[in-house]
C-alpha cells in the first residue's frame, strides 16, 4: 500500500471487505491510476468533470514520472467514459482505481468527502480503509411473504447479494367467511419463507461480519422476519427502509442508496 505518499495506513483488516465486494480491484498492478475526486451534487455534467480533472492532474503532474504520465493519459479517458455512464449523483465524493492492460476500471462512490488524490502505484485504498472504519458495510433485506432480495452497502455502494424464492403464499383476506384452517396453512407459509429467510441472513452476516442490518417490505413480512431473527441479529437491527420487491434490482439499488446517505447526514 502507498504508505510512501503520505497516507497513514490504518489497522488492516478493512481490505478483505474491499476485494470481496470489487473483486477486480484484485487484478490491479502497481501500474493503476488511482483518483479521489468530489462529484456534482445534484445532476451529472460531463463539463464539470472535464474542468475537475484538468485541475487535479494540474495539481499533481509535477510529482509524476513520464512513465506515470503516460498512465494518465491513458487510464483518465477511460474513468471518464465510465462516469458518462454511470452518471453519479447524490454523493460527495468518489474513487477510481484504472488499469487498461489488467482489465481494471472500477469507480466507487464515497460517504464522505475526502482528499483529493491523483497517484500511479497499486490501488490507493488507505482512504477507503479510513471509511470503512467509520462507516461499517451493512447488510438490508427487502422481504416479501413469498421471497426476499439481500443486498450489501459498502461506502456508498449498494451491491445486490442473494434472492431467494419461497412456497407460494395465497392472500387471506380478513374479515368474512375465512376458512380458519386454510388461513393457519397460509400464515405458517409465510413463517416456513421468512425462517428461510433469517437462515440466509445468519450466513450472508457470518460471512462478512456485517455491523448494521436494515430492514424492508410489507409490514407482515417484517414483523414476522424480526419475530423470527436470533438476538444475536436483532442486536444488529440499524432501522427500517422502505422498499418493495415490486421494484426492479436496479431500482431497489437507488432506492435504498438514497435512504442510507439520509441515515449518514
Amino acid at each position: 500500500m502507498c504508505e510512501g505518499r503520505g497516507v497513514t495506513r490504518p489497522h488492516p483488516t478493512e481490505i478483505p471487505y474491499l476485494l470481496a465486494f470489487f473483486p477486480s480491484l484484485r487484478a490491479a498492478s502497481d501500474r493503476t491510476l488511482s483518483v479521489y475526486f468530489p462529484i456534482r451534487p445534484q445532476t451529472y455534467n460531463g463539463r464539470f468533470y472535464d474542468t475537475e480533472f484538468k485541475r487535479i492532474v494540474d495539481k499533481h503532474w509535477h510529482k509524476l514520472s513520464d512513465e506515470d504520465r503516460e498512465v494518465v493519459d491513458r487510464e483518465l479517458p477511460r474513468i471518464k467514459a465510465q462516469l458518462s455512464v454511470v452518471r453519479p449523483v447524490e454523493c460527495p465524493f468518489m474513487a477510481a482505481f484504472a488499469d487498461e492492460p489488467k482489465g481494471l476500471l472500477r469507480l466507487i462512490r464515497l460517504p464522505e468527502e475526502t482528499e483529493e488524490r491523483l497517484e500511479v502505484d497499486p490501488p490507493l485504498l488507505a482512504p477507503l480503509e479510513l471509511m470503512l472504519r467509520k462507516h461499517p458495510p451493512s447488510l438490508i433485506v427487502v422481504a416479501h411473504k413469498e421471497q426476499a432480495q439481500t443486498f450489501a452497502s459498502i461506502l456508498d455502494e449498494v451491491i445486490p447479494q442473494h434472492h431467494i424464492d419461497g412456497v407460494n403464499v395465497k392472500h387471506i383476506k380478513s374479515g368474512g367467511n375465512k376458512n380458519p384452517q386454510l388461513q393457519r396453512r397460509e400464515e405458517n407459509r409465510v413463517k416456513a419463507n421468512m425462517a428461510a429467510v433469517v437462515r440466509l441472513i445468519d450466513r450472508e452476516v457470518s460471512a462478512v461480519s456485517y455491523k448494521r442490518l436494515y430492514v424492508a417490505g410489507p409490514d407482515e413480512a417484517v414483523a414476522e422476519l424480526e419475530k423470527l431473527l436470533p438476538p444475536s441479529l436483532k442486536k444488529i437491527i440499524a432501522g427500517r427502509l422502505s422498499a418493495s420487491l415490486d421494484s426492479s434490482v436496479g431500482e431497489l439499488e437507488g432506492v435504498i442508496r438514497k435512504q442510507l446517505a439520509a441515515t449518514r447526514v
